[in-house]
């Protein structure tokens, strides 16, 4: 998978639950304490969310991000 697919998916996934809440993108970008229309830029595609962004943009919707490790050796 690319980094943009997963990124788009993601997104999607983040926008459906906005809409399964009933938030509006302002009502996100207040929740998350983040500039007015920043939620709007991610969804449309303009600025992609670091990985910290998108954890709390997880986090504002009630949803969990988990990083899992397959490979633990790269541990040692």
């Amino acid at each position: 998978m690319s980094e943009t697919a997963f990124t788009s998916n993601l997104i999607k996934q983040f926008q459906r639950r906005r809409y399964e809440l009933g938030l509006t993108q302002p009502e996100v970008d207040q929740r998350l304490g983040v500039a007015s229309g920043l939620c709007a830029k991610w969804e449309i595609g303009n600025r992609k969310p670091t990985l910290f962004n998108a954890y709390c943009w997880a986090e504002a919707l009630d949803l969990e991000i988990k990083l899992e490790i397959k490979d633990e050796s790269v541990w040692d």
